[in-house]
């Protein structure tokens, strides 16, 4: 297929290149002739006239077969470029016949009117060729460049010879019309031609060769006009080559258009580019000196130098004020543009808000100007499991959450106040005037309430949580950085504790704040190192008979010894380091229990996913991995999500876990009782068991003691739960187990399964194996 096509387009091109060659070999001859003046008078005006109908008709190919094949911008162009060609082939052969068939003088006559419309239609065509878009004040500009050099070459011609063909009496008037037209038209294209070469940084090679043949075709009608004036011109002088050769260097031009439209471009020489610059100032002073040099002769020449010098000084006083209007257009466009790049350098382009450069530079300001003895607080605040609407809502969302929490925040900022957005879910609030602690602690908890009123985002309510810290200045800090410093180490210390809370700066805080950013550093490469392991907890029924095992990640780190998962896990959500960490736990577990199950240790291993991992649009491929690359059935995973993914539509989410459970993987839902359980989410989800948090059994009230409001609500909870589990056909599981009569309550509460320490601690995989084979009864 692509050979053929290749075929095809040389096939196309050849009639054009052989075109080419006649073309260009016609110009050659005629050159030849002319130069070396091959016959006598009757032979030249023969050879010159004919040959010349000979180029007009080969470029009237060039440009027909072009224009054919054509369907790019430049087509309009070509089109126009033959209707000139044949309009110049007709004036041609019309003074062709005149001159030597009827032997009659074919100026003036029809031709000439042919020859005026070929004008139009070059001028036409050199308008669409040149495809440059230009601001209204900058074509003027160009517009009155082109015409103060145009005014010039004017006024040369005037007193070169136009002022002697307008002036002589003895011809006809219409034989001076036309004679002065055919400069005027020529004096046209010339300003046609200077406006695309002023308008171009880069003349394209189609494009130069053009104009060049155009500025032939220019200089050969003066020539012509001067000699014809002094009574020197005849038909065959070597002038005769000027056109021929323009047509030439046209049709070569049409055809490199042809193949390359968008442009090869070549760069203006430097040189060429100030010659544009000062063309119009050239212009000038070359009018200026001839009027010089002409002074104290009077007479009609000197008149028209006179009147077109003053036009070509109007044209550059025009000129100069067209620059001044665009220039100071300019400078207001720069000036907004740079008011709109300080403004981003210290705004958040998402939300409005100062960044952290204004925030800093605000507190230096306001350091500075409330001096030792004034007051300030300074609250960090960075949002609690943004990161998950995110992961499950799209980033579209999340900007939108952000915008809203960002609105909140501006109303909560006093006046002298600021409220800054640091980073992606951190914000900060500068408050003056603040007293003491308490009240530094109250505006903390003001702004945490303010935040954490639900969102509603496409038609779902979000409640986001906050952890925000607090720091007063000059109490804990001497500069603006290190209060900065110290509200972020605050805010680290609510996270450490729990999240969603206000903690107020304590020195000591300094070390958690370094132990988290640790954790972090050290567990971004644990994976890789050989660092993380897993331990293995039993999973039983009621009646005491273990079925299965949860996967438990442990992490020990040469530099910090072991870090309880308490400590990391939370920092790997946060982080996203929670992808790559749960990806080595799916993979870890699989395998060890590929190896049991081919000892005949028949047993299910349940591994967390957190929301980013389950977001993941590879997630479903991982989990099938990690089964093929162990070798191990469907039925013998199980997955438990730390949390129900946000979104209205869970399509992206159900389809890749129907298709896993479809394998025999369970799925399993944790942390039921901790937060909010929405029932809209949970139902398209293929879940076959709801986890009881640890913290609703612990709630529970032993037997013989006084019960508790907190009993009370596990108690209900408990068998809201087991009432929703059982009307969707799911098993319930207790975590969190650790007495007897804890496990004797659940099960009358109606749990189906429980985990803990009762049953079992967590243990390394040789010591869970030594466990298992000793208190499984059977399989």
């Amino acid at each position: 297929m692509a050979q053929s096509e290749a075929l095809m387009q040389t096939a196309r091109r050849s009639p054009l290149l052989l075109t080419l060659g006649l073309l260009a070999f016609s110009g050659l001859l005629h050159s030849a002739w002319l130069a070396f003046g091959w016959g006598g008078r009757e032979w030249r005006e023969w050879y010159s006239d004919l040959h010349y109908l000979l180029v007009v008709g080969l470029f009237m190919a060039v440009t027909a077969q072009v224009g054919r094949d054509s369907s790019g911008p430049l087509r309009p162009a070509f089109r126009w470029l033959l209707v000139m060609a044949v309009i110049r082939f007709a004036a041609e052969g019309t003074w062709t016949y005149l001159e030597l068939i009827l032997k009659v003088p074919p100026f003036p006559s029809l031709a000439d009117t042919l020859y005026f419309l070929a004008y139009l239609a070059q001028g036409v065509a050199l308008l669409r060729l040149a495809q440059v878009p230009l601001r209204a004040l900058s074509t003027a500009r160009l517009a009155l460049d082109s015409l103060t050099v145009v005014g010039a070459v004017g006024v040369f011609s005037w007193q070169l010879f136009l002022a002697r063909v307008a002036t002589n009496a003895a011809e006809p008037l219409l034989n001076r019309l036309v004679t002065l037209m055919y400069p005027a038209l020529d004096l046209a294209l010339l300003s046609l031609l200077l406006l695309v070469v002023f308008r171009r940084q880069r003349l394209r090679t189609y494009e130069g060769l053009f104009a060049a043949g155009l500025l032939l075709n220019i200089v050969g009608d003066y020539l012509f006009a001067y000699l014809s004036t002094t009574g020197a011109y005849s038909t065959g002088q070597p002038v005769d080559a000027l056109w021929a050769w323009s047509f030439v260097l046209e049709g070569f031009g049409v055809a490199l258009a042809a193949r390359a439209p968008a442009g090869e471009e070549r760069e203006v020489p430097r040189w060429q580019a100030q010659l544009s610059t000062f063309s119009p100032y050239l212009a000038l002073l070359g009018s200026f000196s001839l009027l010089i040099r002409l002074e104290g002769v009077q007479t009609p020449e000197v008149q028209g130098v006179l009147w077109g010098t003053a036009a070509v000084t109007a044209l550059v006083v025009a000129r100069q004020t067209v620059m001044l209007t665009d220039n100071a257009r300019l400078n207001r466009v720069l000036s907004a543009r740079e008011a709109e790049l300080a403004h981003l350098a210290h705004h958040d382009p998402l939300t409005g808000l100062p960044n952290r450069r204004a925030l800093t530079a605000a507190l230096d300001a306001k350091i500075a100007q409330t001096g030792p003895a004034g007051r300030l607080a300074l609250l960090f605040a960075d949002l609690d499991g943004f990161k998950n609407i995110n992961d499950t809502q799209g980033h579209a969302a999340g900007d939108a959450a952000l915008r809203e929490i960002a609105a909140r925040l501006a109303a909560q900022t006093p006046s002298g106040g600021l409220a800054a957005r640091l980073s992606g879910d951190e914000f900060a609030l500068l408050l003056p005037g603040v007293p003491h602690e308490d009240g530094a602690w109250e505006a903390g908890k003001q702004l945490a309430q303010a935040i954490t009123v639900p969102l509603a985002l496409e038609g779902t309510r979000f409640t986001v949580g906050v952890s925000v810290g607090v720091a007063l200045w000059p109490d804990h800090a001497r500069s603006a950085s290190e209060l900065l410093s110290a509200a972020d180490t605050a805010m680290y210390g609510v996270k450490t504790a729990g999240k969603n809370g206000v903690k107020v700066f304590r020195p000591e805080m300094r070390a958690a704040t370094r132990r988290r950013q640790d954790i972090e550093r050290l567990l971004r490469d644990a994976p890789e190192r050989g660092e993380l392991r897993l331990h293995y907890q039993a999973q039983g029924s009621l009646g005491g008979e273990p079925h299965g095992t949860e996967a438990l990640l442990r992490w020990t780190s040469p530099e910090m010894g072991e870090v309880s998962p308490a400590e990391f896990v939370p920092v790997a959500e946060e982080t996203g380091l929670i992808v790559s960490v749960g990806g080595w736990a799916l993979g870890e577990a699989c395998r060890q229990v590929a190896v049991w199950r081919a000892q005949d240790l028949a047993l299910r291993v349940t591994v967390n996913v957190s929301p980013a991992q389950l977001a993941h649009p590879d997630f479903g491929q991982w989990v099938e991995k990690a089964l093929r690359s162990a070798g191990l059935p469907g039925h013998a995973l199980e997955l438990e999500l730390s949390a129900l993914p946000s979104l209205p539509d869970l399509a992206r989410f159900v389809r890749p876990l129907e298709v896993l459970t479809a394998k025999g993987v369970r799925l399993s839902l944790g942390g039921v009782g901790a937060g909010p359980l929405d029932l809209t989410h949970l139902l398209p989800l293929p879940l076959m068991a709801l986890k009881v948090d640890r913290r609703v059994v612990a709630a529970l009230a032993r037997p013989g003691t006084p019960k508790t409001e907190d009993d009370a609500g596990a108690t209900q909870l408990l068998r809201a739960t087991v009432a929703l589990a059982r009307s969707l056909g799911l098993s319930v599981v207790a975590q969190g187990v650790e007495q007897e009569w804890q496990r004797r309550r659940v099960q009358a509460l109606g749990a189906d399964a429980y985990q803990g320490h009762l049953l079992a601690r967590p243990l390394p995989a040789g010591e869970f194996e030594d466990w298992w084979r000793s208190n499984k009864v059977s399989g």
